[in-house]
């Protein structure tokens, strides 16, 4: 109902990639059940059907002011009503926040909570957990009278739990999920899925397939790394976390020995410009140093003063690596 009612921002509710404000929320809600995008637009276009035929036979005189080629997306009253009450039967509701409503599924209530590439953000959850965003991330959070609950659609987040000895605090990715009992810890999902406590340990339990002579779960201490890629079976590493691990919260990290692969990655995670090499094998060698990783031009200009390379900026968007000739 808030997408067509917001007809100036959203000229065709249908469009599903240019839903204005609405978009992150939408996305969210798509994402944790793809069919609910076929059910979305079955009932818009029955309500915009029945618009047209309300607006035919009893808003006559608004039609003499609008051009007769266009439809209004503004839904007439009643029916608009008859619509929310069926969405709500079908289990879907609005619940506004501070800033703009947000939709969520009725029998999940999960509040997405969402950052652009280049953004960090702080939000505080309703049981005081204070969770620290990286650069493109999604949560679907969930915080009930008896249950804390958060998935990682995508991205890097830092949990400063809240402790709460009756309702232990949860976080779940990609068949990986965290438990803990206060403390703070971080945990992303991107290429896989990486699990670092800071100060207290964090249950680790797995629902994912994983080799068959490995555990289910296990005890995870600040200091370790929990690191598993996105493939099925994939064997759990646990090593000791690089001093790097942490650094992202402030930007400068030290990179010890690191690919320039790795380097690369994680600064076109932070900018709409990405670098690139000319020549990929460039990529496995590896660097010393410490790079302020948000800021892509400084992050170039490292890496070609370290390959000996210049800096091709001709491409829209783009900052190539080339060897010198």
């Amino acid at each position: 109902m808030l997408i067509l009612a917001d007809h100036h921002a959203v000229p065709d509710p249908t469009a599903l990639d240019r839903l204005g404000e609405h978009q992150a929320a939408f996305s969210a809600w798509v994402a944790a059940d793809p069919s609910r995008e076929a059910r979305y637009l079955v009932a818009v276009r029955e309500m915009l059907e029945a618009g047209g035929a309300a607006a035919e036979l009893r808003m006559r005189s608004r039609r003499l002011h609008a051009p007769k080629n266009k439809r209004s997306f503004r839904p007439f009253v009643p029916l608009a009503a008859s619509l929310a009450l069926m969405l709500v039967a079908g289990g879907i509701w609005w619940r506004s926040q501070d800033d703009a409503p947000r939709l969520i599924a009725q029998s999940e209530a999960r509040t997405p909570i969402e950052t652009r590439v280049g953004e960090k953000r702080t939000e505080r959850l309703s049981d005081g957990t204070s969770v620290l965003l990286d650069t493109d991330t999604l949560l679907l959070v969930k915080i009930t009278a008896t249950n804390r609950n958060v998935e990682i659609k995508r991205g890097r987040a830092r949990f400063s739990v809240a402790p709460d000895a009756q309702r232990p605090f949860v976080v779940h990715a990609a068949g990986t999920t965290v438990t803990s009992q206060g403390g703070s810890f971080d945990m992303t999902l991107r290429d896989g899925v990486r699990v670092n406590p800071i100060d207290t340990p964090v249950m680790i339990a797995f629902t994912r397939p994983i080799p068959a002579d490995q555990a289910t779960s296990l005890q995870l201490r600040p200091g370790q790394l929990l690191k598993l890629t996105t493939r099925l079976a994939t064997e759990i590493s646990v090593i000791p976390a690089p001093r790097s691990e942490q650094q992202w919260v402030t930007g400068v990290k030290s990179f010890d020995n690191v690919p320039i692969n790795e380097v690369i990655a994680e600064a076109n995670s932070y900018s709409e410009t990405k670098i690139e090499l000319a020549t990929p094998a460039l990529g496995n060698r590896e660097i010393f140093a410490d790079i302020d990783i948000r800021d892509i031009e400084r992050v170039a200009q490292a890496l070609a003063s370290f390959l000996d390379a210049t800096i091709d900026r001709s491409k829209p968007n783009k900052l190539i690596l080339a060897e010198k000739k």
